[in-house]
């Protein structure tokens, strides 16, 4: 099964197939999004869930504190949707353009 996935403030959005982390799509589909380890360890990745649900099959990643969970953050590296979801990735704002310098 395969879910939607739109980054709220910007005009990205892609899907993401079974078995594979938000990141791992995101990537696939050129979609911009900020990351360092891609494990779950810097916290680079953390953004918003605006809406759906994710899992992390390995277990609740370090870089992702209690309250962070608790305040709806994420960590897109190690996420895997449950369902359609709606990001807000710092990062990728209102002004964000691409590859600006």
């Amino acid at each position: 099964m395969a879910y939607n996935v739109k980054i709220k403030n910007t005009p990205y959005h892609f899907t993401v197939d079974a078995g594979e982390s938000l990141l791992q799509a995101a990537l696939r589909q050129d979609i911009p999004v900020p990351w360092g380890c891609g494990g779950g360890v810097c916290g680079v990745c953390m953004s918003q869930l605006v809406s759906g649900t994710l899992s992390y099959p390995d277990g609740d990643p370090l870089a992702l504190f209690e309250e962070d969970a608790a305040a709806g953050k994420c960590l897109l590296c190690v996420g895997y949707p449950q369902s359609d979801v709606v990001l807000e990735v710092p990062e990728m704002g209102e002004n964000w353009e691409p590859f600006a310098s």
